[in-house]
């Protein structure tokens, strides 16, 4: 579990590594993140949280805009770039808590401070 930060003038570039307790501070006082998934098995998505294993590679980006705490599944709401015509609008849900499809291993932010 890893957590760096590099400063660049007024930028701040933070990187998460399986920390989503870490992820979750970010995103609510923050905003999004990005992280690379493996969306190997997302082509036939059409709704719900997403709770089986990815267990591939790394293959896509995308951006983690938010999640909801409040249901019986929390879960992360994911942008995908392939359109609005994937799942709910672009969107998707991933479970937290389990690096589901890789989520938290590779995730990073930048912070105009």
């Amino acid at each position: 579990m890893i957590l760096t930060c590099h400063q660049s003038q007024n930028i701040l570039f933070l990187s998460f590594v399986g920390e989503e307790y870490l992820m979750l501070l970010h995103l609510a006082h923050h905003g999004p993140l990005i992280a690379a998934v493996d969306a190997t098995g997302w082509q036939d998505y059409l709704g719900g949280i997403i709770q089986y294993n990815c267990d591939s590679e790394r293959n896509h980006a995308v951006q983690i805009v938010g999640y909801d705490l409040t249901g019986e599944v929390p879960y992360y709401i994911v942008r995908n770039s392939w359109g609005p015509e994937f799942g709910n609008d672009g969107y998707l849900n991933i479970i937290i808590g389990k690096n589901m499809c890789r989520i938290a291993e590779e995730v990073s932010a930048v912070d105009v401070i």
